[in-house]
């Protein structure tokens, strides 16, 4: 009888111990299973995050290729910092999406390009806007005023008083700002549904004091609803006290004489929608004067 008790003690053991088991077996299955959805999900984030890194590093290459220089020194350098991008989308392409740590120092690397370019970006516009003779003329007066302590102090004040005056005197105007709708034919319109571009035209006054060469002016378009309209927030330009966004650029060739220049904004897929647009016209980094055009 005692054998018998065991035995079945044993039997019921083991039956138990197989339910435990089958009762296991089918929890993990289910969290095994109700987990399937959430790694996708995952996955699919962290596939966006790079996707979204690439475009951020091609606009980053693209960005480098706008930038001229007549400087053959600084040309090399940018040469080298565009295979640096180049080398790092490589990179990158070859990186799993799951791979978070390889992708964050890649978004590292991408910040310090950046900065890295707009240190670049600092230099060729202070080559493209140095005055040569303004440079001479300050070092020739500067070894007139070290004959006497009294000179120099008296010539120091005129010549910054004359350089302020130079500044502002050299300042080029506009008038006639006139913003027109054009279809695609270049025809002026007046319907929203008949608009392929919007036409800022502006004349450059006469001015003999203005520095002569190219010339960039910069429109800064804002819809009926007041929010700028731009085909890339990359577009930035210099004003007195910082930087603004411009919806569309054309360089002229200013020589002192009144001169016509036309901006056009949009492409021939881009949508007007009714109402007023409101044209801001900016160069040498200041505000030359405002236009207005209406859609029906």
């Amino acid at each position: 009888m005692e054998e018998d008790d065991k035995l079945n003690k044993l039997k019921l053991a083991t039956i138990i111990l197989g339910i435990i088991v089958v009762v296991l077996g089918i929890v993990l299955i289910y969290l095994s299973v109700s987990t399937i959805p959430e790694q996708k999900s995952v996955i699919t984030a962290l596939n966006t995050e790079k996707d979204d890194l690439m475009i951020k590093m091609q606009t980053l290459r693209a960005q480098y290729d706008d930038l001229k220089t007549d400087n053959d020194t600084l040309n090399a350098q940018l040469e080298v910092e565009k295979q640096k991008v180049d080398m790092m989308i490589d990179r990158l392409k070859k990186t799993e999406a799951t791979n978070r740590a390889r992708i964050r120092e890649y978004e590292k690397e991408l910040g310090t390009l950046r900065d890295i370019m707009r240190g670049y970006i600092r230099q060729i516009d202070s080559l493209n806007t140095l005055n040569t003779n303004l440079r001479r003329d300050v070092t020739i007066a500067r070894a007139e005023v070290r004959a006497s302590d009294e000179r120099y102090q008296n010539l120091v004040q005129t010549a910054g008083d004359l350089v302020q005056k130079l500044e502002k005197g050299a300042i080029v105007k506009a008038r006639d700002i006139k913003v027109t709708a054009i279809n695609e034919k270049g025809k002026e319109v007046t319907r929203a549904g008949n608009t392929s571009k919007l036409r800022t035209c502006v004349t450059l006054i006469e001015n003999d004091i203005a520095d002569p060469g190219p010339r960039s002016v910069f429109v800064r378009v804002k819809g009926p609803d007041g929010i700028l309209m731009t085909p890339s927030e990359n577009n930035i330009f210099r004003v007195e006290d910082g930087q603004l966004i411009y919806s569309a650029v054309r360089e002229v060739d200013y020589q002192g004489q009144d001169i016509e220049v036309c901006v056009f904004y949009g492409s021939n897929n881009e949508k007007f929608a009714k109402g007023a647009y409101t044209v801001d016209v900016f160069s040498g980094g200041v505000l030359l004067g405002s236009g207005q055009a209406l859609l029906k």
